[in-house]
């Protein structure tokens, strides 16, 4: 293999993730991000070759560093770094030429998935717009939803349109991560839009002490967004997030519903890309008759809220958030097609794939 002029101009420089060991003429690279090992037999130079793939230096610079190196040739040179890339142990992202600003570390991180993901962009820059120039709709602002907010904001998502008509409560604070006693009588969507400015003052927020009740209540916020949220709890979750699903299926926008938590049990709730994922409906078809109880009549319901802790709660909403910026980003998600829940006590995951239905006029394309 024999490279061209603009190829011998590149930087090769090794993964941030990737870990190198040697032994003997085996070369073993550990990629910490993907918890994948690989191991090569090498000529000698190869070892020689592997500490000064740092991004500081030119292919042509390495050629003339290696030229006496025992086993080198350009060619062989060509094949490594060849093989390194098919491998995915060498950075595909353009380096930033900014060396620190607020969110340095994030697109060290972002480096990493243009690595690991070749559908993303070269430049961590432009994953980083993806989030400013991004529209959320949080439905609910309390356990899930003040907790989903905080981490968005703090990622640099630009513009929030947030609903909830609630005041904040004193009891409250135990869980909902964004409210302090300063805030007891306030509305929580003020509140919670005050404390997002004072994380970062660039965000373009909206709240609107609103209820959700149809699928028209959320008609202009969902005009210009990319991605709806709902952690809204009543009358139900269930309900509240049929409400947001078909609303934003009709919108043809992403959505995040179903997630909610209890006791010792997380649901992370269903990620929905209109077209292409099970949708809602799907889901919910998939879980009515659990236990046979479609057919039984209930006797007893929930008397009073759940109990739950900040921790609990934090777990689902940061799951949540996690799920959001994967969808604005373009990652692989993880919350689709399925439905997951958290043992908080064991730590064990329940996971249910879900179909979609043949008969369904949202994706039956995809049964």
């Amino acid at each position: 293999m024999m490279l061209n002029g603009s190829q011998k101009a590149l930087r090769p420089r090794i993964r941030d993730s990737v870990l190198v060991f040697s032994r003997g003429d085996i070369l073993q690279f550990f990629c910490t991000m993907e918890l994948r090992v690989k191991e090569f037999n090498v000529p000698d130079f190869v070892t020689e070759l592997i500490p000064l793939l740092d991004g500081t230096r030119t292919v042509a610079e390495l050629e003339f560093a290696m030229q006496s190196s025992h086993g080198y040739s350009s060619e062989v040179l060509a094949d490594v770094l060849g093989v390194l890339s098919e491998e995915r142990l060498l950075d595909r992202a353009v380096p930033s030429s900014i060396t620190s600003h607020r969110f340095t570390r994030q697109e060290q991180l972002f480096e990493e998935f243009i690595a690991s993901y070749p559908q993303l962009p070269d430049s961590p820059q432009v994953l980083q717009d993806r989030l400013a120039q991004a529209r959320v709709v949080i439905v609910g602002m309390g356990g899930a939803g003040s907790w989903v907010l905080q981490p968005l904001v703090a990622a640099g998502v630009g513009r929030f349109d947030i609903l909830d008509p609630d005041v904040v409560d004193v009891t409250n604070l135990n869980r909902q991560v964004l409210f302090t006693e300063a805030d007891l009588g306030k509305s929580k969507v003020n509140a919670a839009a005050g404390k997002a400015l004072m994380i970062n003052t660039a965000v373009q927020i909206k709240a609107h002490r609103q209820r959700v009740e149809s699928p028209d209540d959320l008609s202009t916020a969902l005009s210009s967004a990319d991605l709806i949220v709902n952690c809204a709890d009543e009358p139900s979750v269930v309900a509240a997030s049929d409400t947001v699903a078909a609303a934003a299926q009709r919108a043809g926008v992403a959505h995040l519903v179903g997630g909610a938590y209890g006791g010792n049990l997380g649901v992370l709730g269903i990620s929905v890309i209109p077209g292409q994922t099970v949708c809602w409906e799907c889901v919910r078809a998939e879980t009515v008759n659990d236990h046979g109880r479609a057919e039984m009549v209930a006797l007893k319901g929930r008397t009073r809220s759940g109990g739950s802790l900040a921790p609990v709660s934090g777990i689902v909403g940061n799951f949540i958030a996690w799920e959001a910026l994967r969808i604005l980003l373009g990652l692989p998600l993880g919350l689709s097609n399925q439905v997951r829940e958290l043992d908080i006590m064991t730590l064990e995951w329940r996971v249910r794939p879900v179909s979609a239905r043949p008969s369904c006029t949202n994706c039956s394309h995809l049964a």
